[in-house]
């Protein structure tokens, strides 16, 4: 795989009670999620799910918190106030967000 192609993605693991509420969302918060936004994605790594959103190249790193912040914000509001903590914030390398196949996982936080 091409080194250039890579990108950052910030997201959460969609567990089984995020996926419920991603299945039944409340109409108010569907735009978070929709495919068309420019808030939060979708994404499939081999068999996990995430939720979150890709960096574009040169994000400054400053404003990193900022992002884990927004994800945690977002996702609390699409489940109707679930607790998400900030450290369930991880960031990921993937090759392209707009694949089909299940783009190659890198996690380079350590837990």
């Amino acid at each position: 795989m091409d080194e250039a192609t890579k990108r950052l993605f910030v997201g959460i693991k969609i567990t089984r009670a995020i996926q419920e509420d991603l299945d039944n969302p409340a109409p108010e918060v569907k735009q978070y999620f929709d495919a068309s936004n420019d808030y939060l994605q979708i994404v499939d790594f081999g068999a996990a799910k995430f939720i979150g959103r890709y960096l574009d190249d040169g994000f400054p790193v400053s404003n990193l918190g900022d992002i884990s912040r927004n994800v945690c914000s977002i996702v609390k509001l699409i489940t109707r106030g679930k607790r998400i903590e900030e450290n369930d914030v991880q960031i990921y390398t993937c090759s392209t967000p707009t694949a089909s196949v299940a783009p190659l996982l890198s996690n380079i936080v350590d837990r």
